[in-house]
């Protein structure tokens, strides 16, 4: 089984604010194809922390606050 590291999920999700290098495309699309595959139903694994930075980031760029449960 394979893991998945948060910038994977943020490569393929966040829309640039810039032009991107070939390389960024590149590393861009790739992460784009390994979430089709996981939405798929490929089997991966990941950890409470790195979907927590997924959050936190997208909570920064959206200016979110996200309520903490008790």
């Amino acid at each position: 089984m394979r893991f998945i590291d948060a910038n994977v999920f943020l490569y393929a999700l966040l829309k640039p604010m810039r032009k991107l290098s070939e390389r960024e495309l590149e590393v861009k699309e790739k992460a784009r194809v390994v979430l089709s595959r996981v939405n798929s139903g490929e089997p991966v694994l990941t950890t409470v922390v790195h979907l927590s930075e997924v959050a936190n980031v997208l909570e920064d760029i959206a200016g979110l606050r996200l309520p903490h449960s008790s």
